[in-house]
């Protein structure tokens, strides 16, 4: 469970228990002050958790479409609105469109992985952002697909991955840090979705490398999907110096060919020139 998730079921607790302590909770549901049941107490702290649970998701409304195509898109986009898809959990795909303003400004603040409750009318469902597709060259959203969740139930998502730290063959050796892989697929619960994976790449020499097989999952909150073969970061040596070498010994290749090609104009001239005088004097000795 998310730090921010525990946090607030220990509050929870603790409210609770200064309500048992108080003995408040009996006039809350209306009865007279007594003793309170310990079912009582596990079905108010349940109900407790439950909302706190909620609360982590973010509510966006969205408007149920039946028209679909190029031209209603793009209508869609100019009214502000972007062309959206529901689907999953068994049910119908049901077409849709969202605030652009509003997405935005939600996934700045929670990330891709955050838990959306669509709602739309009366009704409203869990969902995740499945895929986002963007503009080629300006960088906008162009349509989004939502994908119904069940809280209880595992899902795989990606995760970012962050380094931290220095790595040796960086710091010691000036090598480059490459990274090949960006994202991670784990499985989790819904409300157990971590923000990032933080590895540690300290250790890396030059020519080192580190795999999805060698990241160490604390817990059972989640597990690792993708490939254990995958690599993720690699150090490599510095590559400035030989580019530098080459391009000197490139410069020295032009520079010599440059003055072969002009020696070779300088023997090439004279033997034209001799060629022309002889064709001269064959010519002067036949007409004479």
């Amino acid at each position: 469970m998310p730090a921010r998730s525990l946090r607030r079921c220990l509050a929870a607790v603790l409210r609770c228990t200064v309500f048992l302590s108080l003995e408040m909770l009996p006039r809350l549901f209306g009865q007279d002050l007594k003793p309170i049941s310990f079912g009582r107490f596990c079905v108010v702290l349940w109900f407790r958790v439950g909302e706190l649970i909620m609360s982590d998701q973010v509510s966006l409304n969205v408007d149920v479409r039946t028209e679909a195509g190029k031209k209603v898109a793009k209508k869609l986009r100019f009214r502000g609105q972007l062309p959206a898809v529901v689907y999953g959990e068994g049910a119908e795909s049901v077409a849709c469109s969202v605030d652009q303003r509003r997405l935005t400004d939600l996934l700045k603040a929670h990330g891709r992985n955050a838990i959306i409750s669509l709602s739309a009318g009366d009704t409203s469902q869990s969902t995740i952002i499945k895929d986002i597709q963007y503009h080629p060259v300006r960088d906008e959203i162009l349509h989004v697909d939502f994908h119904r969740i069940d809280l209880t139930r595992k899902i795989v998502v990606e995760v970012p991955l962050h380094a931290t730290g220095s790595a040796v063959g960086v710091r010691i050796g000036e090598g480059i840090l490459e990274q090949m892989l960006h994202d991670l697929e784990v499985e989790c619960l819904p409300t157990e979705i971590p923000d990032h994976i933080e590895i540690d790449v300290s250790d890396l020499d030059i020519g080192d490398s580190l795999h999805v097989s060698d990241i160490v999952v604390d817990g059972d909150d989640f597990s690792i999907v993708t490939d254990s073969d995958r690599t993720i970061f690699a150090v490599a040596a510095p590559s400035l110096v030989i580019e530098e070498e080459e391009e000197e010994e490139d410069e020295e290749g032009l520079v010599a060919e440059g003055e072969e090609g002009a020696e070779g104009e300088e023997m090439q001239e004279p033997e034209l020139i001799e060629r022309g005088r002889r064709s001269r004097d064959d010519e002067e000795g036949d007409e004479s």
